[in-house]
């Protein structure tokens, strides 16, 4: 057993790593065991039954035991670039296989060797049918795949599958099976494998009904420590009790009245709601959940009013330093005619605001403003840590909620007040999230929904924009536009991985409208390495109107309001979620304009016919459960912290699990509320915890 890997052991532990593998695992962040077998398989490729050359159909994944024929490289006209093609054949049959930029296969594969091929065939104008790039592994060797279930994995740079299978195998041969958090009563009450059984089952599974055993397994641990996070952070505020918000109602009249619109009912009865939580001890936990544009803002520059007329200070809180800016714009100039000091406080601008005064502060001053209480400040989550927020914090909102995570909204706000109290929170979110999922993930929380958008807001035409034609399409509604004095965004995807900031495509879009399609106009951009203030500069020039196109990356999907701006154009739309591609809509139609959102996506993107349900319908709440449907597994619920995702194998459809989960954590915090009799979960729970409050 000495010999045996540990759960908490460095990856470079496992026997036969090479320096590629390394390099390798570095690459993924993979330094642990731990860490490594919890990369989970997005899918499983089934090779488990050998198929006949004769029998192959296309786009099907098999697999063939075949011998080589003739092996070699094909010319090519590009540099860099080699062909290898290989001809192969069994007893019922021959077919040609492709590999791109694999010049070594020369030197390992020859005329005679008898080899398994694993992979999907394809039709190609130039190729023909047959293989292109698939899986071999020789026949008298142990293999990793071919005539397997194949676990495919999510990859980065040049990771390979076959490679990273390698790895994983061994690793789990020498394993040590980790230690169970669920004690036996639990796992008999679920009927779900042991720890260990699960991530065998998981990558290495005899059967896709097996692997799927195991993620759920692996599932419902994630979705448990959800639950029990939840509530006993929940428990805790209970037992803490909340400062009490006493409501002025002459006050409430006058700030409705000083509105330059009017309030939607819905955002009256979302208002009424949180006042009736506030003047209770218990702590508020209320979601506001509303579509793109329906005024979620102003119920909380109001509730913001009300706790500073009691007394108390209140903090807004955004996943960003562009939308937290925002705010405060919107902010002081609903505040300003009541005298209601406002502070904003971001990683790259501090700043006091009264009676439309401005100050620049350093962070010293910004310190001291907080520490007099009675304030709204605006910021990003950093506002909670301790001694940063407020000594008075009586309210805590966090917008777009599901961007910090739901687990994380229980952690900023317990300990934020150094006398024990715990402030009344109130997340925001403009991701609707489908009534299936509402009580089972959502059980704790109250709601309040605004579906109805305020008077005079312009629907959004919105178009799927396919190949070359629709693009210049596009590009011709832009020119328009901008020549009635309007202006567009243009959205980039992230090509890779490896361009997780978004540069390479946002400035390679930039120069190439520059030069062609858009020439004549003046285009700004915002990426991810910009800095803070290159990003204000870029947007407030954007909302001045001095560029009359901004190409961004989805750093704009939140909160950016410029009403002038009345054109949406999403590049490789087919790789968004509905959901998001909704969000994105919704930074047009923002005035009384007629406004456009227009989804670019390519010929054969193949799953570009989802995309005619944002054309069909603007409500958020049918496109989320349009997600649902169509992704499964997407983030519609913000399954994910800020940092890295605290759900990788639950997916939105496991409601049975979800009721379970639920169920359990309700029952084990009822019967045993500070966890002495599970001492596992209470040590799980806490390093859940403590992610959170990094995060």
């Amino acid at each position: 057993m000495a010999n045996m890997l540990h759960w908490d052991d460095p990856v470079t532990y496992i026997h036969s790593l090479s320096s590629y593998d390394r390099k390798m695992l570095k690459s993924l962040d993979a330094a642990g065991i731990g860490e490594l077998l919890s990369l989970l398989p997005r899918r499983y490729d089934d090779y488990s039954n050998l198929t006949k050359i004769s029998d192959l159909v296309l786009n099907e994944p098999v697999t063939i035991k075949v011998t080589i024929d003739e092996i070699k490289q094909a010319p090519t006209f590009r540099r860099r670039f080699t062909l290898i093609r290989a001809k192969v054949s069994d007893d019922s049959g021959s077919i040609g296989v492709t590999w791109f930029n694999q010049p070594w296969l020369l030197k390992q594969l020859k005329a005679g060797d008898e080899i398994f091929i694993s992979g999907a065939v394809t039709m190609r104008p130039r190729f023909g049918k047959g293989f292109t790039s698939p899986l071999w592994e020789p026949i008298d060797a142990e293999t990793v795949a071919a005539g397997n279930i194949a676990p495919v994995y999510p990859l980065s740079g040049g990771v390979k599958q076959k490679n990273l299978r390698r790895i994983i195998k061994q690793a789990l041969s020498e394993l040590e099976p980790p230690e169970d958090w669920l004690d036996e009563d639990l796992r008999k009450e679920t009927a779900l494998p042991g720890l260990g059984q699960a991530y065998r089952f998981v990558h290495a599974p005899e059967s896709l009904e097996q692997a799927e055993q195991g993620r759920r397994r692996l599932a419902f641990d994630e979705l448990l420590s959800y639950q029990l996070a939840l509530r006993t952070a929940r428990r805790e505020a209970d037992v803490a009790g909340a400062p009490l918000v006493a409501f002025d109602e002459n006050f409430a009249k006058k700030f409705v009245s000083s509105l330059p619109f009017e309030l939607t009912p819905d955002q009256k009865k979302a208002v009424w709601a949180a006042v009736q939580d506030m003047s209770a001890e218990r702590p508020m936990r209320r979601l506001l959940q509303g579509d793109v544009g329906s005024g979620k803002t102003v119920v909380a520059a109001m509730l913001a009013a009300l706790v500073h007329r009691s007394g108390h200070s209140a903090a807004i809180m955004a996943p960003t330093d562009i939308l937290a800016k925002q705010h405060a714009q919107t902010l002081r100039r609903l505040l300003a005619p009541h005298h209601i000091p406002l502070v904003l406080l971001t990683a790259s601008a501090r700043f006091a605001y009264q009676d439309g005064d401005e100050r620049k502060l350093t962070a010293s001053e910004a310190r001291e403003v907080l520490a007099q209480g009675r304030t709204v400040a605006v910021g990003t989550h950093a506002l909670l840590v301790r001694g940063s927020a407020p000594p008075d914090l009586a309210l805590a909102v966090i917008d777009e909620q599901h961007r910090f995570g739901v687990a994380q909204r229980e952690t900023l706000v317990v300990d934020a007040r150094e006398d024990g109290k715990v402030p009344h929170l109130l997340s925001m979110t403009a991701t609707p999230i489908p009534r299936s999922l509402t009580l089972t993930m959502l059980g704790d929380l109250d709601v309040s929904i605004i579906r109805t958008k305020p008077v005079g807001r312009a629907k959004i035409m919105t178009k799927v924009c396919v190949g070359d034609t629709g693009r210049q399409y596009a590009y011709d509604l832009i020119q328009k536009q901008v020549a009635a004095s309007r202006q567009a965004f243009i959205i980039c995807p992230l090509i890779d991985q490896s361009d997780k900031l978004g540069v390479k495509s946002v400035e390679e879009e930039v120069l190439r409208l520059r030069k062609g399609p858009l020439q004549d106009l003046k285009i700004g951009m915002v990426h991810g390495r910009l800095s803070s203030a290159e990003k204000d500069e870029a947007m407030a020039a954007f909302a001045r109107g001095e560029s009359d196109v901004l190409v961004a990356t989805t750093v704009v999907e939140v909160g950016v309001d410029v009403p002038n701006a009345t054109v949406m154009l999403i590049e490789g739309a087919e790789r968004f979620g509905l959901a998001q591609l909704h969000q994105l809509r919704g930074r047009v139609g923002r005035s009384t304009h007629e406004s456009f959102c227009l989804l670019a996506a390519s010929e054969d993107a193949g799953m570009a016919d989802r995309l005619f349900v944002l054309e069909r319908t603007d409500d958020g709440f049918k496109v989320a459960e349009e997600d649902l449907k169509i992704r499964g597994a997407g983030n519609i619920l913000g399954l994910q912290q800020s940092g890295a995702p605290i759900f990788k194998a639950a997916r939105p459809d496991d409601l049975e699990l979800m009721a379970t989960a639920r169920e359990i954590s309700q029952r084990i915090v009822q019967t045993d509320p500070d966890l002495a009799g599970y001492p596992k979960i209470k040590q799980r729970i806490h390093a859940l915890r403590e992610t959170s409050h990094r995060e």
